[in-house]
């Protein structure tokens, strides 16, 4: 996996990302981001009054995340990058320029050819910088694929912004949330085989 893949890219590159702002006109901010064949879409309603007043708080925005399957109801895969997501944009945020409101991020997933997490991420952000909403950090996401050898164990094999069928071949998959001014980790979301300390520091210098 470390040779040429099987749609030419080298194992440290990544698809060349697509990007547009504003597809959806009646969301306050909304980004359609694109690696390759994975789509998703975003979008940002508020900062606005909470509809219930047991979300409100005095001094700061409180922060929803919606993650939408292609098809179905959202399941436990959807609530994990919920999660991630909330913890990386809550990191971004400045709540509190917006006390006494809602921020609600939403994203549907259009289309998934591996790496959904990190376009999922990247959208949120796009949607958020297209809203107004002010932010401390610029945040990119990326997703890294690791295979373990057992003949060389202190060596994993990495791939970087993997697709579908290659996060299939691999042992696991990492997406990285990665705050761009402090050069810091803001969050992670691992699938897969355990790692260890040294398939980590892989997956870091890789993304």
């Amino acid at each position: 996996m470390a040779a040429a893949r099987k749609d030419g890219r080298e194992s440290n590159q990544m698809r060349p990302p697509h990007v547009e702002l504003r597809p959806l006109l009646r969301a306050d901010g909304s980004a359609r981001f694109k690696f390759g064949s994975t789509t998703v879409i975003a979008g940002v309603f508020g900062p606005r009054e909470p509809k219930s007043r047991a979300r409100e708080l005095f001094d700061r925005a409180t922060l929803d995340v919606v993650v939408r399957p292609r098809v179905g109801i959202p399941g436990a895969v959807e609530r994990q990058m919920e999660s991630h997501l909330a913890h990386l944009l809550n990191h971004t945020i400045i709540h509190t320029d917006y006390p006494r409101t809602q921020i609600s991020v939403v994203l549907q997933l259009v289309s998934c050819d591996g790496s959904i997490a990190a376009a999922a991420g990247n959208a949120a952000f796009l949607a958020l910088l297209d809203a107004g909403v002010a932010m401390r950090a610029t945040v990119l996401n990326v997703c890294v694929g690791v295979r373990f050898n057992d003949e060389t164990p202190n060596e994993p094999a990495i791939v970087l912004d993997p697709t579908e069928r290659e996060e299939q071949d691999c042992d696991s998959t990492v997406c990285l949330g990665v705050d761009g001014s402090r050069g810091q980790i803001v969050s992670n979301l691992s699938s897969g085989a355990p790692m260890d300390a040294v398939a980590w520091a892989s997956c870091i210098s890789a993304g």
